[in-house]
């Protein structure tokens, strides 16, 4: 078996090759929380994070979000001035999470909240208000989550 080194692509930042690989060891270690590693797109490439499943029944999902290497969202564009999760099941229209809790200080924002949804595609955009009816363009990052049972 002729085995390569790992080679990572250039423009992931260190802090997201950090995330990858401890999400990687905690599946092989079997930790127990499911965790989604969230990188963060094109317009916020040194955001990172992650979607926890925290708990499970038969009506609902509760998930915490946490956003790191976040900069203040005034400095992406001075429309902006919070963060918003938006929740998109297999119906189609994403739904309003609510905002991550940010804080300047630490440049990370965190979210707690339920879904109805077991599989479901999480957004954090950036936004002129804590309350927008539907999401913005810019979207800071984006990942697929699918709730084991």
């Amino acid at each position: 078996m002729n085995l390569r080194p790992l080679r990572w692509p250039p423009a992931l930042p260190l802090l997201a090759r950090c995330a990858v690989m401890c999400a990687v060891l905690c599946t092989v270690a079997g930790c127990g929380a499911q965790r989604f590693i969230i990188i963060g797109t094109a317009s916020a490439p040194s955001t990172s994070g992650y979607v926890e499943i925290e708990h499970v029944d038969k009506h609902e999902v509760a998930i915490k979000v946490r956003m790191e290497q976040l900069h203040p969202a005034e400095r992406l564009d001075a429309a902006f001035s919070s963060y918003v999760v938006w929740l998109q099941g297999e119906s189609g229209n994403p739904v309003r999470a609510g905002s991550l809790r940010y804080d300047a200080d630490a440049r990370a924002g965190e979210l707690r909240t339920k879904t109805p949804f077991r599989k479901f595609v999480v957004k954090v955009t950036a936004e002129a208000n804590d309350k927008p009816s539907a999401p913005s363009h810019f979207m800071v990052a984006s990942q697929e989550v699918l709730v084991a049972d």
